[in-house]
């Protein structure tokens, strides 16, 4: 018995490009609409390769009047058109196999000869130009430097950073041998795929860490910096130093999201484990992520190109996700953690995990690729700690009965920004469906520290759909909840135009319906209970799996003189090792989509 009505179709996404206005299925698009949304959606490859491992494909949405404009297209970054290209060739064909690219544990896109392919797939951070004010957006990714892109075109413009910039992993230090530079034309950049902007400086902050790989220790010494960018020059680029330990911070998951206070960087070693042994040996066992937050937080005013010392704190209950209030009076800084209890998102469904509870009953092939369902309840926690001291001066979470699978937030402003105080917090919930918890994560994190629920007595079902938070209350304000076989994914605000009151807004989201079907649904933010105002589809729109969202109240052609000339930073004639025709692809193809 399927607890749920499964979609009729694994998922699939139009990479063609689109510009169209959506037809109105349901209700009435509110005319008070403003700005433009953004997502960002990978392309799913197929098979078992995790729906997360795919070419970025942008989607924007134009509310104009009593219409809603949608304009799509591929995001096709250096290493994704160079892998499209070799899959093209049909003649070479021993070469061609010797440098496609390939997905290697999972997460990963990557050959071994050229490097890792920079998909640019998971989040947006919109920021103004220092100029003349206009606003730009890049695409992002925790393994690869951003791109910026024409917010009117979607098209790729330059990467954010030189590859001089950024530090490379690189194995170091061999005995006899010494350093070791992988001569790959695309270097592996570890990042946070959400940057953190603060509005009131215009600095852009992004994270580059070199990660603890266990198997490696002595090879690669780990590392992290930050780089604070203007919009318009070189980084600025300092080392962080752990005050416990008096050396670089070592990061041993992820760092998928960084916080901005007043004067304060905020750095969590996320609950989203990167296997790098996985990367290469697919039948590495899977390793489980730690129940604990490793969280620094960086003076900014230390942030000088040179070592900035960090207060480590830790905080039980691990998040992917945070926010930090951009006030900080006397160093006391307001966290709000979004709990993951275990749910581990860098594990994707396999074609031969088998459904919990059962023993010989395998997940269906609808699900091969998506992230696990949940094993546990997931909620929000509050906690206010001091940046200079690491006093925790208060710890406040809720985890909810009825809500499973907090996933994806959103609030209103521009994402990656943090206000003085956050008010309201939208997100939504997958829900639980049996079919998608595979019994091997169930295992792995039978014993969690802080389980709420005995695996025993996990659910068959719970239902998907929205909420709003109140971190203020600390308890949830509103919610609404979709019909069986709705996949409910991104949601984004979008505030009313002349609004006073930020639940005056609406919050629009991307879905996919029984039919498999994407469509995209409004709702009146301060009142999701009353259901979504207009529904909206077009038969051409079809999504994969929306990761993150954007918006800005303007879009206007990219005006900024800011650009990384990628023929001296990725330039072919270095790479001596690679054949003519691999030279012929960046000279035809890659080149002069750049120059």
């Amino acid at each position: 018995m399927n607890s749920v009505a499964l979609p009729n179709k694994t998922p699939y996404q139009n990479t063609k490009s689109l510009d169209l206005d959506l037809n109105t299925i349901e209700g009435t698009v509110p005319g008070d609409m403003m700005g433009h949304a953004f997502w960002i959606v990978p392309t799913p490859q197929g098979g078992d390769t995790p729906w997360f491992n795919g070419r970025g494909q942008l989607y924007r949405l134009d509310f104009n009047s009593d219409r809603v404009h949608i304009k799509s297209a591929p995001f096709e970054t250096p290493s994704v058109i160079c892998d499209r290209k070799i899959q093209e060739k049909s003649q070479w064909q021993l070469w061609r196999r010797l440098f496609r690219f390939r997905n290697r544990g999972g997460l990963a896109r990557m050959n071994l000869l050229l490097g890792v392919q920079n998909q640019c797939n998971t989040a947006l951070q919109a920021f103004r130009d220092p100029e003349d004010g206009s606003w730009r957006m890049m695409a992002t990714i925790d393994s690869g430097r951003p791109f910026e892109f024409d917010m009117t075109t979607l098209s790729p413009v330059t990467p954010v950073g030189s590859n001089s910039e950024w530090k490379a992993m690189e194995i170091d230090g061999i005995p006899g041998v010494g350093d070791i530079k992988f001569p790959w034309i695309f270097p592996m950049h570890m990042s946070g795929a959400h940057t953190a902007y603060d509005e009131h400086t215009g600095d852009i902050f992004l994270i580059n860490p070199i990660f603890e790989i266990p198997p490696a220790a002595g090879l690669i010494e780990p590392d992290t910096y930050l780089h604070v960018w203007d919009g318009a020059g070189k980084f600025t680029t300092t080392r962080i130093i752990d005050d416990n330990t008096g050396k670089p911070v070592v990061i041993k998951q992820s760092t998928h999201q960084i916080a901005v206070t007043r004067n304060y960087v905020v750095i969590i070693d996320t609950a989203f484990l990167i296997e790098y042994m996985r990367m290469v040996f697919s039948g590495v066992r899977t390793e489980p992520q730690s129940a604990y937050n490793q969280i620094w937080f960086v003076p900014r005013s230390q942030l000088d190109g040179g070592a900035a010392v960090a207060k480590h704190v830790e905080i039980p209950r691990e998040c992917v996700h945070f926010f930090a209030n951009y006030e900080d009076k006397e160093d006391w800084v307001t966290l709000h953690l979004v709990h993951a209890s275990g749910h581990d998102v860098s594990e994707s469904l396999q074609r031969w995990d088998v459904r919990w509870p059962t023993r010989l009953e395998f997940v269906p092939p609808e699900f091969y690729g998506s992230p696990p369902g949940v094993y546990d309840q997931q909620g929000f926690g509050k906690y206010v700690v001091n940046a200079q001291t690491g006093e925790i001066k208060s710890s406040e979470y809720q985890f909810f009965e009825d809500f499973w699978g907090v996933a994806l937030p959103t609030y209103s402003g521009i994402q990656g920004t943090s206000p003085g105080q956050f008010e309201n917090i939208w997100v939504n919930f997958y829900g639980y469906m049996s079919e998608m918890v595979p019994r091997r994560l169930v295992e792995l994190y039978a014993n969690h520290p802080f389980r709420n629920v005995p695996v025993e007595d996990l659910p068959s079902w719970k239902e998907a759909g929205i909420l709003r938070w109140s971190p203020t209350d600390m308890e949830v304000k509103d919610f609404w909840v979709v019909p069986r076989g709705t996949s409910f994914t991104t949601p984004i605000y979008v505030p009313k135009q002349g609004q006073s009151n930020e639940l005056e807004g609406y919050v629009v989201a991307m879905l996919t319906v029984s039919s498999g079907q994407s469509e995209f649904w409004i709702w009146q933010a301060g009142n999701l209970a009353a259901g979504p105002i207009a529904k909206l589809g077009h038969p051409d729109v079809q999504c994969g799996f929306p990761l993150h969202s954007a918006w800005v109240p303007e879009i206007a052609p990219r005006s900024s003189t800011y650009k990384v000339d990628l023929r001296s930073d990725t330039d072919i004639n270095k790479h001596k090792h690679l054949p003519g025709w691999i030279r012929d692809i960046f000279e035809n193809d890659i080149y002069p989509v750049f120059d």
